[in-house]
């Protein structure tokens, strides 16, 4: 098939004019029956819709983001191989930008020079790593790494280190971390405006929601300054004919309180079908981070990519002078690090005038508040949460999210269970999906 030639239309803020330009359509062949990464160079800084060109039900519809350099990623699966090329379409905004961006897919096995595959095309990684600011985080050695104080490592950026026979895969994923190099990545935000992650009831029953499922650990004011916690991002898969999502994370407070300082990782999928009969799913992983009630919606990073079944380390707190965890500091710190493509983060969001009592940790996986109501849970599976943990701020020990005073909650539509956790060992969470709806 020939290639097309398609039309941006970018409104030029300091003119009120329109500039047309020309643009080439992404190509790329992609294979039947399995999830394939999607690069597309777009708008430093947008934030994008896709859809099948000429459509544009919000049920089909998937919208994603690009950080400075402008990239977008998601991933795509043919439900079978076809000779026909399917066209998408991004419609991208930044600032008083707007553009659209054609995407085209070939369903096959046979890649052609025309539409080759993503890594083909780039010569690169799956996923080429976004810009940094040149600063990188030296491998220590396994000695240095058991040799070293708590402090020490917190100082120089490394995550916490776990209990090595308490803990042996969160160790694993540990010192994988820190003997091998990381690149720091200064993260770029994208507010989410459809997607929040405040916790609804529908009963005084503590040990059920209708949009979360995990643990809490619950005390007094005071009691806790930080959490932490190890996973593997969740593969999700289709649910026919609906868009799904499932929100991993951690967080301290938000139970019965008006603060909740809360990161992790967002899993999402819904299917774009094209007259030929083939239906294409596609699934946006991405990091984020949420401090309500200053930020009402989630902040995406929208340069640290994600992957599933990348292995990430987070830890959420309060910090004041040097990032040291306190209750009464100014910000809500947010530590996440990709283990797998050796990159971290390190997010710092004033508190403003939000009183942060530090009552509650969480570790849970939620269905997120999406326009205001909640949609079906994404098919996550199974996953595993380790080294699910919180600081004491009385103490500064830390304690297992089962200590005294823990909350095992459960995620109900009606009467349908969708989500639920259960204990695994010391410091380690089993999460199971039920159902979607």
């Amino acid at each position: 098939m020939a290639s097309r030639t398609y039309k941006i239309f970018a409104t030029l803020a300091f003119t009120g004019a329109f500039a047309t330009q020309a643009a080439e359509p992404t190509r790329l062949t992609v294979a039947p029956k399995t999830f394939s990464p999607i690069v597309v160079n777009t708008l430093p800084n947008a934030t994008c819709v896709l859809h099948a060109e000429g459509q544009s039900d919000p049920e089909h519809t998937m919208k994603v983001f690009a950080g400075e350099d402008g990239t977008v990623r998601f991933q795509v699966r043919p439900s079978a191989e076809s000779d026909k090329t399917a066209v998408f379409a991004l419609d991208c905004t930044a600032g008083a930008t707007t553009a659209t961006f054609p995407l085209e897919l070939n369903a096959s096995y046979s890649p052609t020079a025309e539409m080759p595959t993503l890594s083909e095309r780039f010569n690169s990684e799956e996923f080429r790593l976004p810009a940094s600011n040149g600063s990188v985080r030296p491998a220590l050695s396994e000695a240095d790494a058991l040799r070293l104080s708590p402090a020490d490592l917190a100082s120089a950026g490394y995550p916490k280190r776990p209990d090595a026979e308490q803990s042996p895969e969160a160790f694993a994923k540990w010192l994988k971390a820190v003997t091998n190099p990381s690149t720091f990545i200064p993260a770029r935000l994208s507010p989410h405006a459809e997607v929040t992650h405040r916790l609804s009831r529908t009963t005084a029953n503590y040990e059920t929601t209708s949009n979360w499922s995990g643990f809490e650990l619950r005390g007094g004011a005071g009691s806790y300054v930080a959490v932490n916690g190890q996973w593997n991002v969740p593969n999700v898969t289709y649910e026919t004919n609906h868009h799904t999502y499932s929100a991993y994370w951690i967080g301290l407070d938000g139970d019965g309180t008006n603060d909740l300082v809360q990161a992790g990782t967002e899993q999402e999928i819904t299917d774009i079908t094209l007259f030929f009969g083939i239906r294409f799913d596609f699934t946006s992983y991405y990091a984020w981070t949420e401090f309500l009630p200053q930020q009402g919606v989630e902040q995406v990073i929208s340069n640290f990519p994600v992957s599933p079944g990348d292995e990430i380390i987070c830890t959420v707190s309060m910090g004041g002078n040097f990032f040291l965890p306190e209750l009464s500091g100014p910000d809500g710190i947010f530590n996440i690090e990709n283990v797998t493509k050796r990159i971290y983060t390190s997010i710092a969001t004033p508190k403003g005038s939000t009183s942060v009592g530090g009552s509650e940790a969480e570790w849970i996986m939620e269905r997120p508040t999406v326009n205001n109501a909640l949609p079906d849970l994404a098919d996550y599976s199974y996953t595993y949460m380790y080294e699910a943990m919180a600081l004491s701020a009385k103490t500064y020990n830390w304690v297992d999210y089962d200590a005294a005073n823990y909350q095992q909650i459960f995620m109900y539509n009606g009467n349908d269970l969708l989500s639920g956790a259960y204990a695994d060992g010391t410091s380690t969470i089993l999460f199971f999906w039920f159902g979607s709806h």
